[in-house]
């Protein structure tokens, strides 16, 4: 009898422990689903208690900025100045080295000289030139057609 009893008890601990580290494990995936990366509102930003830091943008660069900045998981604001007109990307102090790196690259993307609409449609004219040159032409075929 007191085994039997002891056995219930140890059954009854054991599914409480399972239940709590269920509903622990639940409760952390809500969270992590929950936490959002990007662009947020600078309310947002200033809620979660980090020193913030902010640079100068203007509006040709802010969308290759943006691009980036979602690319590397990295939480940033963007504000406009009304007097002024100048547009202020604002970012947690601990991910200057982040965005360091995702400013290189749009550097790097800008510096690319992308070719023109005409430049691309003489280059698709001429492989389609070459393509008609080489294909063979098709067996004619004999007999009647149903």
């Amino acid at each position: 009898m007191i085994e039997e009893t002891a056995v219930r008890v140890e059954i009854h601990a054991a599914r409480f422990a399972s239940q709590s580290i269920f509903d622990i494990l639940r409760l952390t995936v809500q969270a992590m689903q929950g936490r959002s990366y990007g662009q947020q509102s600078l309310a947002a930003l200033n809620r979660q208690n980090r020193q913030l830091a902010s640079v100068d943008v203007n509006d040709r660069t802010l969308r290759l900025v943006k691009r980036q900045l979602n690319q590397y998981s990295v939480d940033f604001s963007v504000t406009k100045d009304k007097d002024s007109g100048r547009m202020y990307l604002w970012f947690k102090g601990q991910d200057v080295d982040r965005i360091q790196t995702a400013l290189e690259n749009c550097i790097a993307e800008r510096g690319q000289e992308r070719p023109t609409l005409q430049e691309l449609s003489a280059r698709l004219a001429a492989r389609a030139r070459e393509a008609g040159q080489t294909r063979t032409p098709p067996v004619p075929e004999h007999g009647e057609r149903l």
